[in-house]
């Protein structure tokens, strides 16, 4: 919980600053973790979750293992989708809306569609419990064990 809290607040510096939340893909090289590179280094160990048994790097850039992956759902239109930026007044619900979550290993995605169902695609639930890890849009951090669909949905 400790990584994503600090993912989370390194993406609230990069909000505050730009006024919209990094897009996932940004192109072959660079996704959310470069654009937030410059309030939290990309080389860093907070990308890699402790319980992540895998522990696999990125195939576009070795110097980062990642476990922890971007809500790429798309409900609401691209206005309204991690995957293509999403401007701050956006998101309807932040602290509702998971932003980050726990994501299988090497991915830096998780979710992703027009399409809900639970478990949710690519997250990993690895923790005790059977539950994952999630950073919300306002910068809050919890356990879940089961979604909806109103939390991946920055439209609602």
């Amino acid at each position: 919980m400790s990584n994503l809290r600090q993912i989370g607040m390194a993406t609230q510096l990069y909000v505050n600053d730009y006024g919209a939340y990094p897009s996932a893909w940004q192109s072959s090289t660079s996704r959310w973790m470069d654009l937030i590179k410059p309030y939290l280094e990309k080389k860093s160990y907070v990308y890699r979750c402790p319980s992540d048994p895998v522990q696999a790097t990125l195939p576009w850039d070795p110097d980062i293992t990642m476990s922890y992956g971007m809500n790429c759902f798309n409900f609401g239109g691209n206005d309204h989708c991690f995957w293509y930026g999403v401007g701050d007044n956006n998101v309807a619900s932040p602290s509702g809306t998971i932003l980050f979550a726990d994501c299988d290993p090497g991915l830096y995605y998780c979710g992703g569609g027009g399409v809900f169902h639970d478990p949710v695609n690519h997250v990993a639930y690895r923790h005790a419990g059977v539950t994952f890890c999630a950073a919300f849009c306002d910068g809050h951090v919890d356990a879940l064990k089961i979604t909806t669909q109103a939390n991946w949905d920055a439209s609602k």
